[in-house]
Protein backbone atom coordinates (compact mmCIF):
# COMPACT_ATOMS: atom_id res chain seq x y z
CA UNK A 1 0.00 0.00 0.00
CA UNK A 2 2.94 2.23 0.47
CA UNK A 3 3.88 2.08 -2.94
CA UNK A 4 0.90 2.90 -4.37
CA UNK A 5 0.60 5.64 -2.19
CA UNK A 6 3.83 7.10 -2.92
CA UNK A 7 2.99 6.56 -6.84
CA UNK A 8 -0.15 8.72 -6.32
CA UNK A 9 2.38 11.60 -4.42
CA UNK A 10 4.23 11.96 -6.98
CA UNK A 11 1.36 11.94 -9.81
CA UNK A 12 -0.01 14.87 -8.00
CA UNK A 13 3.93 16.52 -7.83
CA UNK A 14 4.22 15.97 -11.37
CA UNK A 15 0.83 17.63 -12.43
CA UNK A 16 0.91 20.28 -10.25
CA UNK A 17 4.51 20.96 -11.05
CA UNK A 18 3.26 20.97 -14.70
CA UNK A 19 0.43 23.63 -13.83
CA UNK A 20 2.54 25.82 -12.09
CA UNK A 21 5.24 25.80 -14.58
CA UNK A 22 2.54 26.62 -17.50
CA UNK A 23 1.26 29.14 -15.58
CA UNK A 24 5.13 30.98 -14.91
CA UNK A 25 7.01 29.69 -18.08
CA UNK A 26 4.95 29.16 -21.18
CA UNK A 27 5.82 28.92 -24.76
CA UNK A 28 4.13 30.31 -27.31
CA UNK A 29 2.29 27.22 -29.01
CA UNK A 30 1.93 25.05 -25.78
CA UNK A 31 -0.84 23.00 -24.80
CA UNK A 32 -1.77 22.19 -21.12
CA UNK A 33 -2.39 18.59 -21.50
CA UNK A 34 0.98 18.16 -22.86
CA UNK A 35 2.98 20.05 -20.12
CA UNK A 36 0.81 17.69 -17.29
CA UNK A 37 2.05 14.56 -19.70
CA UNK A 38 5.43 15.78 -19.40
CA UNK A 39 5.33 16.75 -15.80
CA UNK A 40 3.96 13.36 -15.07
CA UNK A 41 6.55 11.60 -16.80
CA UNK A 42 9.13 14.19 -15.27
CA UNK A 43 8.07 13.08 -11.68
CA UNK A 44 8.01 9.41 -12.32
CA UNK A 45 11.59 9.34 -13.58
CA UNK A 46 13.02 12.17 -11.10
CA UNK A 47 11.33 9.83 -8.25
CA UNK A 48 12.97 6.07 -9.97
CA UNK A 49 16.24 7.83 -10.60
CA UNK A 50 16.40 9.62 -6.76
CA UNK A 51 15.07 6.41 -4.95
CA UNK A 52 17.50 4.18 -6.86
CA UNK A 53 20.29 5.18 -4.14
CA UNK A 54 17.69 3.25 -1.99
CA UNK A 55 17.32 0.26 -3.50
CA UNK A 56 19.34 -2.06 -1.08
CA UNK A 57 17.68 -0.02 2.51
CA UNK A 58 13.54 -0.51 2.26
CA UNK A 59 13.03 1.76 -1.14
CA UNK A 60 9.58 3.12 -0.72
CA UNK A 61 8.86 6.43 -2.58
CA UNK A 62 7.47 8.57 -0.06
CA UNK A 63 11.18 8.96 1.13
CA UNK A 64 12.27 12.93 1.23
CA UNK A 65 14.76 11.60 -1.66
CA UNK A 66 12.17 10.12 -4.11
CA UNK A 67 9.67 13.09 -3.30
CA UNK A 68 12.43 15.96 -4.20
CA UNK A 69 13.58 13.97 -6.82
CA UNK A 70 10.18 13.87 -8.62
CA UNK A 71 9.78 17.22 -7.39
CA UNK A 72 12.56 17.90 -9.59
CA UNK A 73 12.33 15.71 -12.35
CA UNK A 74 8.28 17.23 -13.13
CA UNK A 75 9.72 20.68 -12.96
CA UNK A 76 12.69 19.91 -15.04
CA UNK A 77 11.26 18.24 -17.97
CA UNK A 78 8.35 20.60 -17.98
CA UNK A 79 10.98 23.72 -18.10
CA UNK A 80 13.05 21.79 -21.06
CA UNK A 81 9.94 21.48 -23.22
CA UNK A 82 8.48 24.92 -22.69
CA UNK A 83 12.31 26.18 -23.68
CA UNK A 84 12.62 23.92 -26.37
CA UNK A 85 9.10 25.24 -27.77
CA UNK A 86 9.86 28.87 -27.20
CA UNK A 87 13.06 28.54 -29.29
CA UNK A 88 11.52 26.39 -32.21
CA UNK A 89 9.51 29.35 -33.13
Amino acid sequence: MEFIMGFIVWTAIGLVGGFALNNFYRGPETSLFITLVFGFFGAFIGGMLAMSGYIFHAPTPLRIGGLFGAALGAVGFTFMYHFIARKAI
